[in-house]
């Protein structure tokens, strides 16, 4: 199997980020918008460990 059968064009790369991008800064806007939804998740995370505890 050849290498670049394996790893993506940098178009492709590149084009999965602006989606990822999109999708993180609709969710903070949605997020934003929706006081009900802000509280629910800060419910959701209440007692988890925070990252390298």
């Amino acid at each position: 199997m050849k290498l670049r059968a394996i790893v993506p064009s940098v178009p492709e790369v590149g084009r999965e980020a602006v989606i990822v991008l999109a999708g993180a800064l609709l969710a903070a806007l949605v997020i934003g918008q929706l006081p009900g939804v802000r509280e629910w998740i800060k419910k959701q995370w209440a007692g988890a460990q925070p990252p390298g505890a």
